[in-house]
């Protein structure tokens, strides 16, 4: 038994305690604490980052589920996983791509949708020649969606030839990178957070991820141009 499972075995007065952790976020439902030591030992979760699951009624219980994973950040090696170019039928592996090269990769919560359209992708489409300028061989948009929905976006928006629209049709890179986000109420399903990285040679050398999500602040374009 670890420290931190002994000491929160000492707490028996509370009914249900739900702590989940996501992307250093604490979300608490049905919260009844009787004992003030809860508050200091729950800030010992957060900084172990350890995700629990609190069930008793009076008696003593406690159950680790698992450590908490962070999203995508500076030194990780991207997952040789495939994403989709224009059809089901033409794949392109996202280590294979970035081998040898000085890519971007930036991530949309969906394709078509406001601020990704009005924002996101323009700024990317339109900052091409700077990216070029600085040494960067491709810039790659990917999203969870299917590779016509993809192809389509990127037509509407005249990425061909700038931005490689690749779906990530099954999540596989999204969950990955550890970047998935829960969106199955307004768009149906679980979709990539809003992020842009710059990876060299397979391996990200700058990664920025939306606070939330889903905002349109640090990774946009002119984000990711100042840090170049």
């Amino acid at each position: 038994m670890n420290p931190l499972e002994a000491e929160l075995r000492t707490i028996v007065s509370y009914r249900l305690i739900c702590v989940t952790l996501r992307n250093k976020e604490i979300y608490h439902r049905s919260l009844v604490m009787a004992v003030n030591p809860t508050s200091k030992i729950l800030s010992k979760v957060v900084n172990s980052r350890v995700g629990l699951n609190f069930l008793a009624n009076g008696r003593k219980y406690i159950h680790v589920t698992s450590a908490v994973t962070m999203p995508v950040k500076s030194g990780d090696k991207l997952p040789s996983v495939d994403l989709y170019e224009n059809s089901p039928a033409s794949k392109v592996n996202i280590a294979e791509l970035t081998a040898g090269k000085k890519v971007i990769i930036f991530g949309v919560p969906g394709a078509f949708t406001p601020g990704c359209s009005k924002t996101h992708l323009p700024g990317y489409v339109s900052d091409f020649d700077k990216f070029k300028s600085k040494g960067v061989d491709e810039i790659v948009c990917v999203s969870v969606n299917d590779p016509f929905v993809m192809a389509a976006w990127g037509k509407e928006h005249s990425a061909d030839g700038k931005v490689r629209m690749l779906a990530d049709t099954n999540g596989a890179f999204t969950k990955a990178m550890d970047l998935e986000k829960d969106l199955t109420g307004p768009l149906g399903s679980i979709r990539c957070q809003r992020f842009s990285m710059l990876v060299e040679d397979g391996v990200v050398k700058t990664a920025n991820v939306e606070p939330d999500g889903t905002g349109l602040t640090c990774s946009l374009s002119n984000s990711l141009l100042s840090q170049l």
